[in-house]
């Protein structure tokens, strides 16, 4: 994503493809509901085709990330809540098939590491959800989120050292499926 400009006579389905689902994802963390974050979504991508590729100066994912919080952002406060969800909620579980023992292993931890970052403050769930999903740079976060890229760095290095530390204290508690095969 980093770099990308789109032109006006580019193709609007490409755009849709390529950012469609992060926005979905984003906006759905923000808004609390995955119904909500599609109309916010749609809106987004409203607004691009009515004046996004003419006035857009900056870049292509800046743009669209600003335009999706701040629809998101409209909602919550409507509805006075703002909620961070668990990922395993937002994304589909469509295969429920069963898992061999290293899988599961691999499961549990995500999902201990995603209880954990469930538990840092809004701002840097945010900010770490845009640097690592979506690739953005700390400029463009610090665009998308409306403070400076200082900030954003402050941010990201704060609540990557909180996860180390409560991942370190908590995984003392692990058990690992080792099995032996003989």
């Amino acid at each position: 994503m980093r770099g990308e400009n789109i032109k006006v006579g580019q193709d609007f389905e490409a755009l849709l493809q390529r950012f469609e689902g992060p926005l979905l994802q984003y906006a759905t963390r923000i808004t609390g509901d995955r119904e909500r974050a599609r109309d916010v979504v749609q809106e987004t991508f409203i607004k691009f085709q009515r004046n996004g590729a003419l006035s857009q100066d900056g870049e292509l994912a800046t743009w669209l990330f600003t335009v999706c919080r701040n629809g998101a952002l409209n909602i919550c406060r409507k509805e006075k809540r703002m909620m961070y969800l668990d990922e395993q909620i937002i994304e589909s579980q469509e295969d429920k098939q069963e898992m061999p023992y290293e899988r599961m292993e691999e499961d549990e931890a995500a999902a201990f590491l995603t209880r954990i970052i469930a538990t840092l403050p809004p701002r840097q769930q945010e900010a770490l959800q845009l640097k690592f999903q979506n690739d953005l740079t700390y400029q463009q976060i610090a665009e998308i989120t409306k403070t400076t890229a200082n900030c954003v760095g402050v941010l990201i290095h704060t609540a990557l050292k909180t996860l180390r530390l409560r991942y370190r204290e908590a995984s003392k508690d692990f058990v690992s499926f080792n099995l032996r095969t003989n």
